[in-house]
């Protein structure tokens, strides 16, 4: 199953979700479980331990360009069924030129060798979010939950979804869900997670992303919140986000 990760905004949780979400995948429920970092910035990448400015690595970029297959690119995370295609800066020349065919290609044979492909995609509605959109099977919509803002962004992403559906660009991608993150206990917090609840309570996720410092640390130190801190409230509340996916999925 291909799942993008995308809304329209930083600062929402994307990568932090695909690297943690992944892990959670991989640890509990006995997975194979790929992310592709298709966002130049490569934050996953680093999620993973993987600097986007390293010279050592095969990253997304090589394959796209022919330079190597893509088995090549794909690394496993401390030996495990949890692996990652990285990214590097030069991945942004792709953001001004179609390439459906050649990210099709490592989808297509990646899809048969992992129970879910995860793909982290720029804050941005560019070609790198239309074309991994358009061969997605569903989509993750990461929400920052701490600011009203985040309403304008998840409609507008709603809205790409919708356009991508009707006009038969991919006509079966549905949603999987809008992932509340940063949750605090303040006043808008409050009121956009009443928002959501009473606009699309079949959509959100009954899983919240606390505001957890946690987080920050483990994506910056380049490990996955159940290796950084497994006893913080950030990896209870993957664990929890991986179940009640499978429960979405099964």
């Amino acid at each position: 199953m291909i799942v993008s990760v995308a809304i329209e905004k930083g600062g929402t949780g994307k990568s932090q979700t695909a690297v943690n979400l992944s892990s959670a995948l991989v640890k509990f429920h006995g997975l194979k479980v790929l992310v592709i970092d298709l966002d130049p910035q490569g934050t996953a990448s680093l999620g993973f331990g993987i600097s986007p400015l390293s010279s050592d690595t095969y990253t997304v970029e090589d394959v796209l360009s022919g330079k190597i297959p893509a088995q090549e690119a794909v690394y496993s995370y401390n030996d495990s069924d949890l692996c990652i295609m990285p990214a590097n800066h030069e991945l942004a020349i792709y953001g001004s030129k179609e390439f459906t065919e050649e990210l099709g290609k490592i989808l297509r044979p990646m899809d048969k060798i992992f129970d879910f492909i995860l793909i982290d995609l720029p804050p941005t509605l560019g070609n790198f979010t239309m074309t991994a959109l358009c061969l997605s099977d569903s989509i993750i919509i990461p929400v920052d939950a701490s600011a009203s803002v985040c309403i304008v962004a998840l409609l507008s992403q709603l809205r790409t979804v919708k356009n991508i559906v009707e006009t038969g660009a991919n006509a079966n991608l549905s949603i999987l869900g809008i992932l509340a993150g940063k949750v605090n206990n303040t006043r808008i917090c409050s009121e956009v997670l009443s928002w959501l609840e009473e606009e699309y309570p079949n959509l959100l996720f009954e899983t919240k992303i606390r505001q957890n410092i946690k987080l920050a640390e483990s994506l910056g130190l380049g490990e996955p919140i159940f290796d950084y801190s497994p006893d913080s409230y950030g990896a209870l509340d993957y664990k929890y986000l991986a179940a009640e996916l499978m429960r979405r999925v099964s």
